[in-house]
């Protein structure tokens, strides 16, 4: 939230037209809002949702994150609070939880197949940009004689029946089974 600071609203009104005093409230001006917005800056970075720029920066240090070049803000948050919500003893509660921390309540399916010992995890496509992070934490947690499959839950012929044939004409067969549809 940037403040937009007018310092020239307190000055005499005798001195408010001089040249002089209009430069000094101009420099302030500028002054006093970077002040503010870095004073703002401060309180955002105490939260993981809210992390800024340096706030990311910071965390990453601490956590022996790498982020990537073609990171997002919001997928350097994400890894972050991937990272923290990491708790050991996994368990299978617990690995619901960090899912749900993750992609949120219902944006995934989980499934185990103990005969098999096998663990497989469908996510959201509204999730898709995430997919490697939630597949790299899911590994972490569980239980190395498990084996893993990590998927996106892709469209299917139920989430169609609500759009006419000449809607759904606009997308391509891929665009229909991976992508999420607006309307």
């Amino acid at each position: 939230m940037l403040k937009n600071v007018d310092i020239s609203i307190y000055q005499p009104l005798i001195i408010k037209d001089y040249r002089e005093f209009k430069k000094i409230a101009e420099i302030e001006n500028t002054i006093l809002t970077d002040c503010w917005s870095n004073s703002n800056n401060v309180f955002l970075d105490q939260f993981i949702e809210t992390l800024t720029e340096n706030g990311c920066k910071r965390w990453e240090k601490i956590l022996n994150i790498q982020p990537k070049g073609t990171d997002t803000l919001e997928v350097r948050r994400f890894r972050i609070k991937s990272r923290i919500n990491e708790d050991l003893p996994y368990t299978y509660n617990a690995l619901l939880n960090a899912l749900d921390n993750l992609c949120g309540k219902g944006q995934y399916e989980v499934t185990l197949y103990n005969d098999e010992y096998r663990l497989k995890v469908l996510i959201e496509l509204t999730v898709k940009k995430l997919f490697d992070e939630v597949e790299s934490t899911v590994k972490r947690m569980i239980p190395a004689n498990l084996i893993l499959e990590v998927n996106l839950r892709y469209n299917q012929y139920l989430q169609f029946k609500k759009y006419t044939y000449g809607q759904l004409s606009v997308y391509t067969n891929r665009q229909l089974r991976e992508e999420v549809l607006n309307g």
